[in-house]
């Protein structure tokens, strides 16, 4: 099983797939930790040296990685079920209930000998005192920065600064499950930062990041858009100030990233941990006018996505399109472990990728009842494609952008008054269709 180990890794430094059979024993699986952030979109994590480092210097580094539902419990039910929304259930912020445990990460890890944890921020709505399911021990809040809730495994405490309490309550845990280090552990670590409230550590609270926005925040002609994107009124300026806000929390994120690097250090565990710093999606910044994530414009999906597990992990910029429904299947390829059950998802062990994906996203009382119910199918460097929805399913708007010419989603071809532009709809319309429907190797 050793030399089996050697070649799994130098097959995954040469960009194949392990095959399916070469499940490592349950001594030689990787552990597992999982470092959410909350709402930071690509870009922004080069105010976190010590992670970008470690994690993706030293790693692999997907710049093109989206979620498919830009919305915190749906993309989370993704992260960790590797199912699109229309397939988990869990399309609203309140809808966690609707999630099938026994079609998650954790279930198959925890079925498989893992020791697993839960800490920080995990799903809207959860009953902190409520241990999740599959996971052993738990340390969640609901979010907050200063003098944060949480309950740790059924006990309440007040934490001084969320994120690092999360990072401390992570070593912990770290330090518990290798006392025996018998058995392989999987950790899921959600920070609250960068979401609002915004609320920096003192020592960061003054760092200056200026911006002078972009393409998107400079928009002035917005009559191609639909009618909820004209109502928004959010200007650059205010824009700059949440972009400014959020990297300053990022610098605390950093260091508690930093603290958990040293301590698998100390534990002699790097070699054997496949670490993953995600974002549960992006969000706005004056982009079209627009705050907030939920709706389909790039920079509300766009993710930090890293993967380190040295040996295993090519140290590259991977240019692939991959998306969130793809952290479970490689997760499980990387234990050595067949999925219990259908994922839509597809391993970034193996060689290959994908042209396109689906976005989809409902309208939500919770998020801004005014964003409709829409759904995506976004072709990488090539266009997107939107259809918005009425509560009776029938189509109220379309979008398409010519992303290879227009990135930054200025002009939407179906409403810029230039019908020799437009795009044949019928295909396109008919491959969303389908997409929406699709589960498993059809999607």
């Amino acid at each position: 099983m050793r030399i089996l180990s050697v070649l799994l890794g130098t097959a995954m430094l040469a960009g194949l797939a392990a095959p399916a059979h070469a499940a490592p024993a349950a001594a030689a699986r990787p552990n597992i930790l999982i470092l959410l952030m909350d709402d930071a979109r690509t870009g922004t994590t080069w105010v976190m040296p010590k992670s970008e480092k470690w994690v993706r210097a030293g790693g692999s580094y997907f710049p093109n990685a989206v979620v498919t539902t830009p919305s915190c419990c749906p993309s989370r039910a993704s992260l960790l079920s590797g199912r699109y929304a229309h397939n988990h259930g869990v399309t609203q912020q309140s809808g966690i209930g609707n999630l099938d445990h026994d079609r998650t990460l954790e279930h198959d890890l925890k079925g498989a000998g893992y020791r697993t944890a839960a800490v920080g921020k995990l799903f809207n709505d959860w009953n902190l005192s409520t241990r999740p399911p599959y996971f052993d021990q738990w340390a969640l809040t609901g979010g907050g920065y200063n003098d944060a809730r949480f309950v740790v495994d059924g006990v309440e405490t007040t934490a001084p600064y969320s994120t690092t309490f999360v990072g401390a309550q992570v070593n912990k845990y770290i330090d518990t499950f290798e006392s025996t280090d018998t058995t392989p552990w999987f950790i899921y670590a959600g920070f609250t930062a960068p979401h609002s409230p915004f609320t920096p550590e003192p020592q960061y609270a003054n760092v200056s990041y200026p911006w002078s926005g972009n393409a998107g925040t400079k928009e002035t002609d917005r009559t191609d858009k639909p009618a909820y994107v004209r109502n928004f009124t959010f200007t650059e300026e205010r824009g700059a100030a949440v972009r400014q806000s959020q990297l300053r929390t990022l610098r605390s994120v950093d260091d508690a990233v930093d603290a958990i690097h040293q301590r698998l250090k100390a534990r002699g565990e790097l070699d054997n941990t496949l670490v993953l710093l995600l974002s549960d999606n992006g969000v706005l910044w004056g982009e079209h006018a627009l705050q907030e994530k939920f709706m389909p414009y790039l920079e509300a999906e766009r993710v930090p996505t890293m993967l380190w597990w040295p040996g295993h992990i090519p140290v590259r910029t991977d240019t692939r399109l991959a998306t969130y429904l793809d952290i479970a299947p490689t997760v499980l390829q990387a234990a050595g472990l067949t999925p219990s059950y259908v994922l839509d998802g597809r391993s970034l062990l193996a060689a290959g990728g994908r042209s396109e994906t689906l976005e989809e996203y409902w309208r939500d009382a919770s998020n801004n009842d005014h964003i409709p119910t829409w759904s995506s199918v976004y072709a990488i460097g090539d266009h997107m494609y939107t259809e918005l929805y009425n509560p009776d399913g029938t189509v109220l708007d379309r979008e398409y952008y010519d992303l290879r010419h227009d990135p930054s989603q200025l002009t939407n071809l179906l409403h810029d008054g230039d019908p020799g532009n437009d795009p044949d709809l019928g295909p396109l319309s008919a491959r969303l269709a389908a997409l929406r429907q699709c589960s498993g190797d059809t999607c």
